[in-house]
């Protein structure tokens, strides 16, 4: 009797890197989520300190994370050199998950390959030239390729499917940009500093912004600080003009009065309500 898949409908590859970084330059990301997809970490060299949904993880070489779509998280490397690979997906439906989950809600998203390291490392390498190799047909080959990796995952935990769904140009530019927005919101944001990584006008993808997400550019912007700075009051104990500060005010009125605008509660008020 065969063993049923874990995964039934397959994954569609948004983007990936490569990560090589020194302690000049280090690995590291404050806490953030994604809301439209999920990625995958490989760490190959190094150590670093992660955590995810509240929970942090010490973790080297031969470990996969996994970044649910929704889930908080945040990095930073600790052991250096740090050489790891991301991906980011989306469309994937295991078995018993919600979309573009790829492990159930009590299933850690840390996997220690061991033995199997080796041949995973060959798979994200040539998953990865694929992505980026501009050839034809290298979309469908590197979606293959990463199917083939959460194959090797799914032995791990343990639990496959060949078709694939391409993501279109539209859709790309307004995911690349909402993932920057989330991995970035501290900082100062504009459409210029979007167009450029999206590699579409600013007016366009102002456009395509608003059609696809049913926002505009800054209000996603703001929405993403505020539900960061609800994470910040509920699970610590941090002052609320650094968690001003944290998500990317330097004028504690005005993140005052913009958390008051968006949840009809200021910080404080916020944080007493969800002691209760």
């Amino acid at each position: 009797m065969g063993v049923s898949s874990r995964v039934l409908s397959p994954a569609s590859l948004i983007g990936g890197s490569e990560f090589d970084c020194h302690e000049a330059s280090p690995f590291q990301h404050p806490l953030h989520r994604h809301e439209s997809f999920s990625e995958l970490l490989w760490v190959e060299e190094g150590r670093g300190t992660f955590v995810i949904d509240g929970r942090s993880y010490e973790v080297g070489p031969g470990t996969v994370l996994l970044y649910q779509r929704g889930i908080w998280h945040e990095e930073w490397s600790t052991q250096y050199p740090f050489r790891a690979t991301y991906f980011a997906f989306k469309g994937l439906q295991a078995k018993g998950c919600p979309q573009d989950y790829f492990l159930e809600s009590d299933q850690t998203p840390v996997i220690q390959l061991g033995g199997e390291m080796e041949e995973f490392a060959r798979l994200v390498r040539e998953c990865l030239a694929e992505l980026h190799s501009g050839l034809a047909e290298s979309r469908a080959a590197a979606n293959h390729l990463f199917g083939l990796m959460l194959v090797r995952l799914a032995r791990q935990i343990p639990g496959e499917s060949t078709e694939r769904r391409l993501v279109k140009p539209a859709e790309a530019a307004v995911l690349k940009a909402r993932s920057y927005i989330e991995e970035n919101y501290q900082q100062p944001i504009t459409l210029e500093q979007l167009a450029k990584v999206t590699f579409v006008s600013k007016y366009y993808l102002s456009h395509l912004f608003h059609r696809e997400v049913g926002m505009s550019v800054i209000q996603f912007l703001i929405r993403c600080r505020m539900e960061a700075a609800k994470r910040y009051l509920i699970m610590t104990g941090r002052p609320v003009k650094e968690i001003g500060e944290l998500v990317g005010y330097q004028s504690e009125p005005t993140f005052h009065n913009l958390f008051k605008k968006v949840t009809g509660l200021t910080p404080g008020q916020f944080r007493e309500s969800a002691r209760d």
